[in-house]
This record gives structure tokens, sequence and C-alpha cells, in this order.
């Protein structure tokens, strides 16, 4: 049986505020915690700076993605940043950014 990672409870939580009074109780069925909830909630209203950077690269590695079709895993890719864009990043934070985007190379 697979764990559901706190975000999502915690977006379940969020849709399920309207309906019921107690953001507590709710935190309790769930299993997680109440300021970690609210911490959640802070950051979906303001973004944190490297989340953003993180949104702009994505954006590059999607393109990226879709000129060379597919075919570039993520150290292909951390080079291709770096030679059309300039971007000194870690392949770990591009092999990251793909594993969320559900990108990967295709095997030819």
């Amino acid at each position: 049986m697979e764990a559901v990672p706190a975000h999502k409870k915690f977006a379940i939580i969020q849709e399920m505020a309207g309906c019921y009074s107690s953001i507590q109780l709710l935190c309790e069925i769930a299993g997680v915690s109440r300021s970690g909830y609210y911490k959640w909630v802070k950051r979906q209203e303001r973004p944190s700076r490297k989340h953003l950077e993180d949104e702009q690269l994505k954006e590059k590695i999607k393109e990226c993605h879709e000129e060379v079709k597919g075919i570039y895993g993520y150290r292909r890719v951390k080079v291709w940043l770096k030679r059309k864009y300039k971007l000194d990043i870690n392949h770990k934070r591009v092999q990251r950014l793909m594993r969320e985007m559900g990108i990967r190379a295709v095997i030819r």
C-alpha cells in the first residue's frame, strides 16, 4: 500500500474545509499536523523564490523535451540548458524537476 504525500492530504483538507468547521479534526483524521497544514496554505499564497525559479526551469525543460522529441535524459537536458540559456544548475535539480513533470527520456 502506497503512502499518500502530505501535500495531497493538505489539498484535500483545504477542499473539505468549507464543508466542515474544524480544521483540527480534519488534520487528525488525515494524520498531519495542523501547523503543517497552515504552513502549506501560506506557501500556496506566496511561493518562495526557489519555487518560482523551478517553475521557469520547468518551462525551459519542457521546451527542450519538445525540441529534441523527448530523447534527452536529465544529463543532456542540463547540458542543453547550459548551452542555450547559459544556466549553470545541478543535474539533480534537473532530474527532480523532470520527475515532477513526468518527463522521461525515450529509449530508442
